[in-house]
């Protein structure tokens, strides 16, 4: 099971489901159980595990006072 990152190339990039031969990008990949460190990407159309996301995350030395209401996705 590959390891991705989603905020990346990956959202926008081919995919294939090796189980039923669907094909689309990462970002039609339904996302299954999370955990702490990330999700897990379903194939749309089977259903079947197809990978693992990791949350992105993004370090601050010095982050604003209000920087839990600038958390948001990250547009590609």
């Amino acid at each position: 099971m590959p390891l991705l990152d989603f905020y990346g190339e990956f959202a926008v990039s081919g995919v294939t489901c090796d189980a039923c031969a669907w094909t689309g990008i990462g970002a039609e990949l339904i996302s299954g159980e999370a955990f702490g460190d990330g999700v897990e990407k379903h194939c749309p159309a089977c259903d079947k595990k197809w990978g693992f996301v990791q949350w992105a995350v993004a370090l601050s030395d010095d982050p604003p006072d209000d920087w839990r209401a600038n958390i948001g996705r990250v547009e590609t």
